[in-house]
């Protein structure tokens, strides 16, 4: 049994397993594919620069019906390609086809990328627009009385000739 990743059409990620040694006569199959017609390896990820044989490799279709594009997001170089359909990417080790896990694939996707930053981990930090304000702080249409929104009868008018 081997795992590798699959992305649905629709961007998501899962965790798949088959039966079968996987190779390059049925790669079509792991993303459902009645034939191998315009399925392709579609990029490689290497481990190291040294080493460009082995990687994470994608494998899927660069040519689809229109609406039938996937709307997963890859990390560069290969960000402002287009794919269709599904995808899945296998981990290549030696010239054979190793176990990939999702934990493992979303490690490797953030490095990529350069790695995340959790927002939802701010040190306590609050911009003006999150301040509460006293409601004797508003105008009566709503507008807090510090902002750069002013009354109308606040402006004044200069002629010119």
């Amino acid at each position: 049994m081997t795992k590798y990743v699959f992305i649905s059409k629709g961007g998501e990620v899962e965790q798949k397993n088959t039966k079968h040694k996987i190779n390059g006569d049925n790669l079509f199959k792991l993303c459902n594919y009645k034939s191998e017609s315009g399925f392709e390896k579609l990029y490689c990820f290497p481990f190291d620069k040294v080493d460009a044989e082995n990687g994470y490799e994608v494998y899927g279709k660069k040519n689809g019906r229109a609406n039938s594009e996937n709307k997963y997001e890859f990390p560069p170089p290969i960000d402002r390609e287009l794919y269709f359909g599904s995808l899945c990417i296998v981990k290549r080790k030696c010239d054979e086809i190793v176990d990939l896990n999702i934990d493992e694939w979303t490690s490797v996707y953030e490095n990529l990328f350069g790695g995340f930053e959790d927002i939802g981990d701010s040190d306590g930090e609050r911009s003006m627009d999150s301040e509460i304000y006293s409601s004797d702080e508003y105008t009566k249409e709503g507008y807090h009385k510090d902002s750069f929104v002013i009354e109308d009868g606040e402006l004044e008018e200069e002629e010119y000739e």
